[in-house]
């Protein structure tokens, strides 16, 4: 299950955070950013994205520019089905979401998916929520890319920092990549791209948490194989995909229970957060000792002079 992510960064980090090698060439490229109308909408980067949100996505160029170079484009979070006539978000389906299973029979899925319109997610992590004693009482996790030298994943500057060169590409945090499939839906208004993400039964160590895991393209052979449409068929992609260990996890606040909250404190760890109310009553206390102190001495001065 995936049902929400964070993407709080400049589109120029995103293209060189997902630079990649061309086969028979020696350096790196990034993909283009390629902005879409999506009915006036654009991304705004957050790290408490939800359905309906937009979000950079990773495709093949083809269709979008004419020639097979990736590009990052803006998408809607959700599935749109071709067929839905009204506002895009009150079609009444679930679509963040597209189980593996039945991306065969599904007939939202089925029809891009043989199309070719295959895509990829990015983002620096993705949460889920984890049943705890009691009922109805789930502690929020945020779940990344393992990282390199412990790099703190959630500090915005360690990737907005991060060097990137064609020679040797990009120095900064690894984001991670969900196999996802995009559609587009003609509404009143113009084209409007949106996606689902790919999800499956999870792997034993994450069932810990959820048993169900976005499909996870953990290195670049699958992300190539999963954007060439035109070299790798749809039953070879699919059948590529698998739930993986190679993630990392930890406990964050509540506050992002709410989507409407776009607090920087979402994806941090619990123990990284300050209390700003026991801050309040730790200053607050403080003041009102220095003032009984001084009302002390206060009172020891004038005692003095008489």
């Amino acid at each position: 299950m995936c049902g929400r992510t964070a993407c709080n960064l400049k589109r120029e980090t995103y293209c060189k955070a997902t630079s990649y090698v061309e086969r028979k060439d020696t350096l790196y490229r990034q993909p283009e950013w390629h902005d879409l109308d999506n009915g006036g909408r654009e991304f705004r980067p957050s790290n408490n994205i939800a359905p309906t949100d937009i979000t950079p996505i990773l495709v093949s160029g083809e269709e979008f520019v004419g020639y097979p170079s990736r590009i990052l484009t803006p998408m809607v979070w959700g599935m749109i089905p071709p067929w839905h006539k009204g506002n895009f978000n009150d079609h009444g389906l679930s679509t963040n979401n597209c189980r593996i299973e039945n991306l065969n029979i599904s007939k939202l899925y089925s029809e891009p998916l043989t199309a070719g319109k295959r895509c990829i997610v990015i983002c620096e992590g993705f949460y889920e929520w984890k049943t705890t004693e009691g009922p109805g009482k789930k502690k929020p996790y945020f779940i990344h890319a393992p990282q390199e030298n412990q790099v703190p994943i959630y500090d915005k500057n360690a990737w907005e920092s991060a060097q990137w060169s064609e020679k040797s590409g990009w120095y900064g945090p690894s984001l991670l990549k969900l196999a996802a499939i995009y559609n587009k839906w003609n509404s009143p208004n113009g084209d409007v791209y949106s996606y689902s993400v790919v999800t499956m039964e999870s792997s034993k160590k994450f069932s810990e948490l959820h048993h169900r895991i976005p499909a996870v393209l953990e290195n670049e052979q699958l992300t190539e194989d999963w954007l060439d449409s035109r070299r790798v068929s749809a039953s070879r992609a699919v059948s590529m995909l698998c739930p993986v260990d190679n993630l990392a996890w930890y406990e964050v606040s509540s506050v992002v229970n709410n989507s409407r909250n776009k607090s920087e404190d979402c994806n941090k760890p619990v123990s990284k957060i300050v209390n700003k109310s026991s801050t309040f009553m730790a200053s607050w206390l403080a003041g009102k000792n220095k003032k009984n102190d001084s009302d002390g001495d206060n009172q020891t001065r004038k005692k003095q002079k008489h």
